[in-house]
């Protein structure tokens, strides 16, 4: 029973508010704790799915655009990581109204996507840079060849990309435990 008074919870049966001295009805008790877990209920927001989609596809190509820009810039390209994941599962938030379960398994799986595709682009750039006659799309495609070739270390290829995914497995780590914690 909650006081309709301060509004402390009384236990049930007890006919004054122990807190303010006010005296209680059961009927007045139900009426109040059904008002507020009618607030509550109201409260909760629902997942809308298809626009948290979009949302978390729009923050994954910011931070795919993040690891290629980084990386451009000559810094490294590990720490956009974080900001995939964030930019990732907050997009879908801001969206998508409420990050659930089966939201954090769509925002990982573009999560795992996004970095390989942003990688492989920040490799095709540096073969257009090196060999002007390639268009983006010829280069994009023949990353897998320089690499097989010894043109571009795998050693080098597979430890930038690991590092992007370290990074954004820790970005990713707290939005999952707090849907967890909820």
């Amino acid at each position: 029973m909650i006081c309709e008074n301060c509004g402390t919870t009384i236990p049930e049966g007890n006919t004054t508010c122990a807190f303010c001295g006010q005296a209680v009805t059961a009927q007045a008790t139900t009426q109040t704790t059904a008002q507020s877990q009618a607030v509550t209920t109201v409260e909760k927001p629902v997942e809308n799915m298809i626009p948290g989609i979009i949302g978390a596809v729009i923050g994954a190509a910011l931070g795919g655009a993040s690891i290629i820009l980084f990386s451009r810039l000559g810094y490294v390209a590990a720490i956009s990581g974080l900001i995939l994941a964030f930019c990732t599962f907050k997009g879908y938030e801001l969206l998508g109204k409420h990050l659930s379960k089966k939201s954090i398994i769509i925002c990982l799986v573009l999560i795992l996507i996004t970095p390989y595709l942003a990688d492989r682009i920040d490799w095709a750039i540096l073969i257009k840079e090196s060999f002007s006659e390639y268009t983006l799309g010829e280069a994009f495609a023949a990353v897998p060849v320089y690499i097989e070739a010894g043109a571009i270390e795998m050693s080098d290829y597979v430890m930038s990309l690991l590092m992007v995914y370290g990074f954004a497995a820790l970005g990713a780590f707290n939005s999952i435990k707090d849907v967890f914690t909820k």
